[in-house]
């Protein structure tokens, strides 16, 4: 087993990302791919600008991961809309991405997994109230000042550790 660091890239529309947090409340890791315990509930993982965060975990795939995921998050409620097969590792958590003109939008039970296909490793996109929308997109809604604003997420079609956010209310 050899720890990896695992990138995931938000990327906006107009890069007009400031800052985001991800943290964890859910997860499942294949068997013997995290023996230190770097992934757990309250983890939180943070990025820039660049949108990049990194989960630092072994890199092995699995089916017991992929019906966890599956399980918490129907097919319809993620980007690619069918089930994964096997995922390294697959984490629901709290997305919190904060804008220019200080607008903070809190997505609540989202869904990243990391799997495989071809000769890349790629990133899972769903949640618990997400819903596919088409061509490899879910919409999301997030709490912002306590309005609800909707944003598409695309996974799928670009980078293969790329998800491209989109707001749609703001």
């Amino acid at each position: 087993m050899e720890y990896r660091d695992n990138e995931v890239y938000f990327d906006t529309a107009s890069n007009n990302l400031v800052k985001g947090s991800f943290t964890v409340s859910e997860f499942s890791i294949t068997e013997g791919q995290d023996p230190k315990g770097h992934i757990y509930v309250g983890f939180t993982a943070s990025c820039g600008s660049d949108g990049k965060f990194i989960f630092s975990i072994g890199r092995k795939g699995s089916s017991a991961v992929a019906k966890w995921f599956s399980q918490r998050v129907p097919a319809n409620r993620t980007t690619f809309n069918h089930d994964p097969g096997e995922l390294n590792f697959a984490m629901i958590g709290t997305l919190v991405l904060e804008f220019n003109g200080g607008r903070v939008c809190t997505f609540y039970n989202v869904a990243l997994a990391q799997g495989h296909s071809g000769a890349s490793n790629n990133w899972w996109f769903g949640g618990k109230q997400g819903m596919y929308n088409g061509s490899d997109t879910a919409i999301y809604g997030a709490s912002s000042n306590g309005i609800v604003e909707l944003a598409s997420f695309l996974r799928g079609g670009n980078s293969v550790d790329h998800v491209k956010v989109t707001p749609k209310t703001f």
